[in-house]
C-alpha cells in the first residue's frame, strides 16, 4: 500500500515524516523563491507532478476544486485565475523548448534571442511556482497559527494580531507579490514585496505564505478594493499547510552547499 504523501515546496513528505529526494531540489533552487512547487492542502499530488510530465517540462496541477471551497472569492474568480497559471506553465514550456535549439552565436547583453528567453523564462517559471504556492496556501479556515509558526510570526511581529495587520499592508502596497518565508540566511521569518515575479525575488526564502495581488487574484470578485479581497484571502488561509513549509523549511536552515 502507498504512503500517502503530499508536497511540501518541492520536498514530498509521508506522513512517517521522511523527506525525500525533493529536499535537495527546492534548496537547490531558493534563488528563484526557493524553487518550486508546494504544500498541496487537498488530495497529494502524484510524485511526477510535482516536476512535471517529460523530464524538463511542466506540467499545471490540478486547482479546480478550490473553486467551489473558498468563501469570499467565487468560483469565477478561481477559474479564471487558474486558466492564467495554466498560461504560465504552457509558456514555460514553450520557452525550454525554444532554448534547446536557439542560435546562441549572436549571444550578448544588449539584444540577442538566447538572453530574452532566458529573461523570460525566469519570469514564466516564477509565475508557476508562486501561483502553486498561492493556490495551495488557500482552502482552510483562516484563523490564527499555532506551535513553532505561530512562535516565528510573534517574534518577528510581536504577535499574530500584528503580523495580520502587516500583511494587508504589505498586500496594499505591492503590486504582484508578498511573500513571507523562512529566511535560511538568518534562521528567522522575513518579509519581501515583488512588483513583478521576477524582479526582487529574494534568494534563500522559502515560501511559507504566497499572497498574490495582482488584479487579476481580485477584480472579479472586488473590483479595484483590495483590502476587502486581502480579508478574504486571509479567512481562507489553510496554516496547516504553511507550517508543514516552515517545518520543512527549517530542517535545512543552511542549505545543502553550507560549509558550517
Amino acid at each position: 500500500m502507498a504512503k500517502e504523501r503530499e508536497l511540501i515546496g518541492n520536498f514530498e513528505v509521508t506522513k512517517e515524516g521522511v523527506v525525500t529526494r525533493r529536499e535537495v531540489l527546492l534548496m537547490g533552487a531558493m534563488a528563484a523563491a526557493s524553487g518550486s512547487l508546494l504544500a498541496t492542502s487537498g488530495a497529494a499530488q502524484a510524485d511526477a507532478g510535482a516536476q512535471g510530465g517529460a523530464r524538463g517540462t511542466y506540467k499545471a496541477h490540478d486547482f479546480a476544486a478550490l473553486a467551489d471551497r473558498l468563501n469570499g472569492l467565487s468560483a469565477n474568480q478561481i477559474k479564471s485565475h487558474i486558466k492564467l497559471y495554466e498560461g504560465y506553465v504552457a509558456k514555460s514550456n514553450a520557452i525550454h523548448s525554444e532554448l534547446k535549439t536557439v542560435d546562441l552565436t549572436p549571444a550578448n547583453a544588449t539584444y540577442a534571442t538566447v538572453r530574452e528567453l532566458l529573461i523570460e523564462s525566469s519570469y514564466a517559471h516564477n509565475g508557476v511556482v508562486y501561483h502553486e504556492y498561492y493556490f495551495n496556501n488557500l482552502g482552510g479556515k483562516g484563523g490564527e497559527p499555532q506551535g513553532p509558526l505561530r512562535a516565528g510570526l510573534e517574534e518577528q511581529w510581536g504577535s499574530v494580531g500584528k503580523f495580520m495587520d502587516f500583511l494587508k499592508a504589505a498586500g496594499k502596497s505591492a503590486r504582484g507579490w508578498v511573500i513571507v518565508g523562512y529566511n535560511t540566511r538568518v534562521g528567522a521569518l522575513d518579509a519581501f514585496a515583488l512588483d513583478l515575479h521576477n524582479i526582487a525575488s529574494p534568494a534563500n526564502i522559502v515560501p511559507l505564505v504566497v499572497l498574490d495581488v495582482y488584479e487579476h487574484a481580485y477584480m472579479i470578485d472586488y473590483g479595484i478594493d483590495r483590502g476587502k479581497y486581502l480579508d478574504a484571502f486571509i479567512n481562507n488561509l489553510d496554516w496547516s499547510v504553511i507550517d508543514k513549509r516552515l517545518a520543512v523549511a527549517t530542517k535545512h536552515p543552511n542549505g545543502p552547499e553550507s560549509t558550517g
